[in-house]
């Protein structure tokens, strides 16, 4: 036992004889070239005189609680970053819808959509462990509001291509982006009343570094469109996603047909 050590042990046994209360001390031991972490008790045993007759040292392994309880720190910490991330982009969504709505009726609207869209993204994070979602997983969860079912094959929603896992901040805002879109879609597009049309929505490679993101959609029954140079939707799709995930994208609102490309590097997949 080194120096250092017997000190330490020494000073809490003198204080368990001279307080009567039990000490504990902490310390780690290297074994094979692997530290194991300990933990001494140290109780002081008295008689009827309350004089001190003996004490009784337990030493126990605590390797893996103490393993387990800076794994536990480590998450909290994780947590509490991602926390401060997400509030900063309910924030700014705030702002930014309050500054682009007229009434306190239209800003409620759409803020609530567009929580629900971060909301639903946090979910399928959080139950990966913040490992990111399955990007088919993200796109069903964010159309599931439009009540039109996402399938593989030809129909209204066809979703095709790669099936990586997204890293938790691409997950977030490509989901943002395509609540956005297919609230777009539901008031004006393919999926709205009155019109009909169809909807692509593909992941591929686009070159070694890069993926891209498309969502196509063609609108047949509607000639006129919104203008839509001052939408939050549009600052959202064309500046927000891609500057937040490092990328690049275009957008091309027509009356008949509808082009969203967004440039993911590869860096930005899950785990």
């Amino acid at each position: 036992m080194e120096e250092p050590l017997r000190s330490k042990l020494d000073d809490a046994i003198h204080l368990a004889r001279e307080v009567g209360a039990p000490q504990i001390v902490d310390f780690t031991l290297e074994h094979n070239g692997t530290s194991h972490a300990f933990e001494a008790r140290i109780y002081a045993e008295s008689v009827e005189s309350a004089k001190t007759s003996g004490l009784v040292i337990t030493i126990l392994d605590v390797s893996e609680t103490r393993a387990h309880e800076m794994t536990l720190r480590a998450l909290m910490r994780e947590v509490s970053h991602r926390s401060k991330n997400l509030l900063a982009i309910v924030q700014s969504v705030a702002m930014q819808t309050a500054r682009h709505t007229g009434t306190i009726e239209d800003f409620l609207l759409k803020f609530r959509g567009r929580l629900h869209a971060l909301s639903s993204t946090q979910d399928l994070v959080t139950d990966s462990d913040w490992q990111g979602t399955r990007f088919h997983d993200l796109v069903t969860a964010q159309l599931s509001r439009t009540g039109v079912a996402v399938r593989s094959d030809p129909g209204p929603v066809q979703l095709k291509g790669l099936d990586p896992i997204i890293g938790p901040n691409t997950a977030l805002h490509l989901g943002l982006a395509l609540h956005e879109l297919a609230t777009n879609s539901v008031l004006h597009g393919a999926l709205g009343d009155g019109h009909s049309g169809s909807i692509t929505i593909s992941l591929r490679v686009a070159d070694a570094d890069r993926l891209e993101f498309v969502w196509h959609e063609l609108i047949r029954g509607n000639d006129t469109r919104p203008t839509q140079a001052k939408r939050f939707g549009t600052l959202v799709l064309e500046k927000v996603v891609p500057l937040s995930v490092s990328g690049s994208a275009s957008y091309d609102p027509e009356p008949q047909e509808v082009r969203y490309e967004l440039s993911i590097p590869a860096q930005q997949l899950g785990k």
